[in-house]
């Protein structure tokens, strides 16, 4: 009975998984079952190493040299993830990630869904945020930052409410009218934080002629907000940012008579605004301005806040002439040497278009750059690298041909042991093939083509003239000019002391002629004709 009920049985559901590999296996698997083995392999891997001979002599050998040196526990957890693999920048995901997610997102025909000048500001606004985040500005998803797109229509970027500053892209940010109404959501399913909106659109609606505004939250602003004197004039950081405003500002949505008051205190000209207690507001006509003035109002309030304990009575406030030189001096293109390469013309054009902090803030740029960050910025002074500065010769110096500097740079090499190395090399046998060069040239000045203001350009063609024709001598053995036998530290005693009169200018052609002395050009024509 039992043969036949087996017998009676698939042959599939016999052997299942004898024709199966191990991978089959474990989709196979129930999920708390392939949870329970991956533990056990976890564990079991723990256990080997933990067991292991040479890992326990690697730790031994670690926690002395930390002891010995006593560099902190920081380096020796450093070195023991790196022992184990285990990389310790894992569980950080906001900064210093392996994984950057681009700035610059608009690629190809979606560029064509913006405005002329949009995608530029995009990608420079997306920046911002992130070298807001970089810097440690950021104050969770509260903090705004608002750049105006369109002075005639009134329209706004913003960041999305509920975004980190370091997920902003350039297509994730939200078009908004004056009132706060979304024009264009973005890429995003993320809302607009109304009521830290309307504070910038108070500012934006009094002043035209501002572009971009940064709210600061960091501890050391808004330290120095809650100061009833406010950011006192105590570095070249708190003058470089010109008179500074306070408003005392409730939060939520701002009425009318709110927003007036708000444009009475900011003034016509002023661009930073200290908010009571709730940090500052740094403005600027351009992004970059905007940035400068953020960054010198943090490090202006650090600087505050590190004096204050010395009491305000024994601090040295700088007058008002030295605050307005060192405002004069950072809002003017600083004076540099002239560019050999650029006109005097372009020069000034260069300056009128002189942007406050854009020089600085094109090197962080170049930095995100550099990171992988991808921000899409077009660079109005782009870093190029030309070749080496190399010796400036009218004719390069033929291969056996020997000059004074040629001289002392061979001895420099003799004596750094590199011609030794290069004198079985092609190099080295090429150098000694001729004794003296058959090639001569002759400087040539010809004008440029194409041109209405012809440069001359100069030139070296060959000679074919028969008064400079020479006699190469060709060196078939390497003791043509040596005789054999010879003491080689009599050569090189001969040589050195040829090197010297060369040196010293005491080179000499031979003996000189004495057969025409005394004779006159009439003596010598008929010596001639004769």
């Amino acid at each position: 009975m039992t043969d036949t009920s087996q017998a009676e049985l698939p042959p599939q559901a016999n052997g299942l998984s004898d024709g199966l590999d191990d991978d089959e296996r474990a989709k196979m698997r129930p999920v708390d079952i392939d949870a329970d083995v991956r533990e056990m392999e976890r564990r079991k891997r723990v256990e080997l190493i933990m067991n292991s001979k040479v890992f326990r002599e690697e730790l031994e050998r670690i926690i002395e040299t930390q002891l010995k040196d006593g560099s902190g526990p920081s380096g020796l957890l450093q070195q023991i993830s790196d022992m184990v693999g285990v990389n310790k920048q894992a569980g950080n995901v906001f900064k210093s990630s392996s994984c950057v997610i681009p700035i610059n997102d608009i690629r190809g025909i979606e560029a064509m869904g913006y405005s002329k000048g949009e995608k530029i500001l995009r990608c420079k606004l997306a920046c911002l945020y992130r070298l807001t985040d970089l810097y440690g500005w950021a104050h969770g998803s509260t903090t705004l930052i608002t750049a105006r797109l369109n002075q005639d229509d009134e329209q706004f970027l913003v960041n999305p409410y509920g975004m980190l500053f370091h997920e902003l892209t350039a297509s994730s940010l939200i078009k908004v009218g004056m009132q706060g109404a979304v024009i264009e959501q973005g890429t995003t399913n993320f809302s607009v934080n109304i009521a830290a909106f309307s504070l910038h659109a108070a500012v934006h609606s009094a002043r035209p002629d501002i572009k971009c505004i940064i709210h600061i939250h960091t501890p050391a602003v808004v330290a120095v907000s809650a100061v009833k004197q406010g950011l006192l004039p105590l570095s070249q950081e708190s003058v470089v940012i010109g008179d500074v405003s306070t408003h005392t500002y409730l939060g939520g949505l701002l009425d009318p008579e709110e927003k007036d008051k708000i444009a009475r205190n900011l003034g016509p000209n002023n661009k930073v605004l200290l908010l009571s207690n709730q940090g500052a507001l740094c403005c600027g006509e351009t992004i970059e301005e905007a940035f400068f003035n953020a960054r010198n109002t943090v490090l202006a309030s650090e600087i505050q806040l590190k004096l204050l304990p010395v009491g305000i009575d024994n601090l040295v406030l700088l007058n008002d002439e030295i605050r307005k030189k060192m405002y004069d001096a950072a809002h003017k293109p600083p004076e540099s040497t002239p560019r050999p390469d650029q006109p005097s013309i372009l020069e000034g054009k260069v300056e009128r278009k002189w942007r406050v902090g854009g020089i600085e803030f094109e090197s962080l740029m170049r930095m995100l750059d550099n990171a992988g960050f991808r921000t899409g910025y077009i660079y109005r002074h782009p870093l190029v690298k030309g070749e080496p500065p190399r010796p400036k010769n009218d004719v390069e110096v033929p291969p056996a041909v020997s000059s004074l500097g040629y001289l002392l740079e061979e001895e420099e090499l003799y004596r750094q042991g590199l011609w030794r190395k290069l004198e079985g090399g092609k190099k080295g046998h090429d150098r000694g093939r001729w004794l003296n060069s058959p090639n001569t040239y002759q400087k040539v000045e010809i004008l440029e083509t194409g041109t209405p203001d012809p440069k001359k350009i100069t030139k070296w063609v060959a000679d074919g003239s028969p008064s400079h024709s020479s006699t190469p001598v060709k060196i078939d053995s390497a003791l043509q000019f040596v005789p054999k036998n010879t003491n080689p530290k009599e050569f090189k005693q001969k040589q050195q002391q040829i090197k010297d009169y060369r040196r010293a200018d005491k080179i000499s052609a031979g003996p000189q002629s004495h057969i025409l002395e005394g004779v006159t050009w009439e003596e010598a024509r008929k010596m001639q004709d004769a």
